[in-house]
């Protein structure tokens, strides 16, 4: 570890750690679904960037349960919401006091609501009214609040948007547009079957599909180590991606892909935030992956992803995977071998080795630096099959 004279951790290193809590905190989340890699990691982008995030899917499919989970993880202030269209403003942003109104002033008493909240989730956006939509529209772009004649600023890092499908409706179509991130989360099912029904069996607390919050990572994740990958996204390099990313938008805006200047614009804080993630101090083309995910229109996000995935492979990047953590995959395997004991089930027991071998594969693939952590995996593998043939 490097340290300062006075023996506390540098700034290098104070990065490092707090990235190893983000990433902490998605893999612990990780392992309650199947085939939701892609929003996590969107999900750790958008923080770093400090970025909205829309989930757009049919009904079923864990958007809320996923974003609720991570936000337990997070064990941050989390303000959640379901909206419909009979919503009412204070529901969202706090209650008049009514003691001051009388003495002629406006004042919404705002303690435990989104404008006092790091992280907000708003289920069934768009159904949302004007007024509360039109708020929202200041708090996303400006992160201030409109209090009677005052206005001030609120400590929102990200506001994550759910809904069926994007408005049609043009009023509302330009709020959506503040959400400059977008995931289509589709059904599983069909490619992963069994995975996903082995997932929800379990012993205890894991049991069933809406089981207990997520388990705490031993890592917490705190406002200030947000704030400080914030800062260092600031400082990466962004010189020699920059012909790549012109070069990328002008392909799309060639195949017809509707992009606003904004879009094109904040699409460099994605890159800087993804070169952040991987702990690189200089942007690559591999970092452009979550431009993958900056499509207005759905029915453009295939051409979108296809041109993007094309020069992150070409940059030797996986576009749906990170390097692995060695901190991170071992912290996942102590998580997944404290989930069976001798009552578990057959299915929950292969579930967990199944789960435990992957860790083990990618830890041998990996850097020198990450293998050495494999013998560590194996050894949770070994009390795991212990486990399994007690009589």
């Amino acid at each position: 570890m490097n340290v300062v004279d006075e023996g506390r951790p540098d700034r290098e290193e104070l990065e490092r750690q707090s990235l190893l809590r983000l990433r902490g905190v998605a893999r612990a989340v990780e392992q309650y679904f199947v085939g939701r890699d892609e929003v996590l990691r969107i999900l750790q982008v958008a923080l770093i960037a400090r970025e909205h995030v829309l989930l757009l899917g049919p009904p079923g499919t864990g958007k809320t349960e996923l974003v609720t989970r991570f936000a337990q993880g997070m064990q941050l202030p989390v303000f959640t919401r379901l909206l419909t269209r009979f919503t009412e403003p204070a529901e969202v942003f706090g209650p008049v006091d009514v003691a001051k109104l009388r003495a002629g002033t406006y004042v919404v008493r705002t303690a435990g609501m989104l404008p006092e909240a790091p992280i907000a989730f708003l289920d069934e956006i768009f159904q949302g009214g004007s007024p509360i939509l039109n708020t929202l529209l200041t708090v996303l772009n400006e992160r201030v609040f409109h209090d009677g004649s005052e206005s001030r600023p609120v400590p929102l890092v990200t506001l994550v948007g759910a809904d069926n499908a994007l408005p049609r409706d043009p009023s509302t179509a330009a709020f959506a547009d503040r959400f400059l991130l977008r995931a289509e989360v589709a059904p599983v099912a069909g490619r992963h079957l069994e995975a996903l029904v082995e997932s929800r069996l379990g012993r205890g607390a894991q049991q069933g599909f809406l089981a207990g919050p997520a388990q705490p990572t031993g890592f917490p994740l705190r406002v200030e180590d947000l704030d400080r990958l914030h800062r260092r996204r600031l400082g990466v390099r962004l010189e020699k991606v920059v012909p790549g990313y012109t070069e990328l938008v002008r392909e799309l805006l060639d195949e017809g892909v509707r992009l606003s200047d904004r879009r094109i614009v904040r699409g460099m804080g994605l890159v800087a935030s993804a070169a952040t993630l991987r702990e690189a101090d200089e942007a690559s083309p591999r970092d452009l992956w979550p431009l993958a995910h900056v499509w207005s229109d759905p029915d453009e996000a295939e051409t979108v992803r296809r041109l993007v995935d094309q020069r992150v492979e070409q940059d030797g990047g996986n576009p749906m995977r990170t390097a692995p953590d060695a901190e991170v995959l071992v912290a996942r395997a102590r998580f997944l071998a404290g989930q069976v004991g001798p009552d578990s089930t057959d299915a929950a027991m292969e579930r967990v080795l199944r789960g435990l071998n992957e860790i083990r594969l990618e830890l041998l693939n990996g850097a020198p630096d990450v293998r050495h952590r494999a013998a560590e995996v194996r050894e949770r593998i070994d009390r795991v099959m212990e486990l399994w043939t007690v009589p």
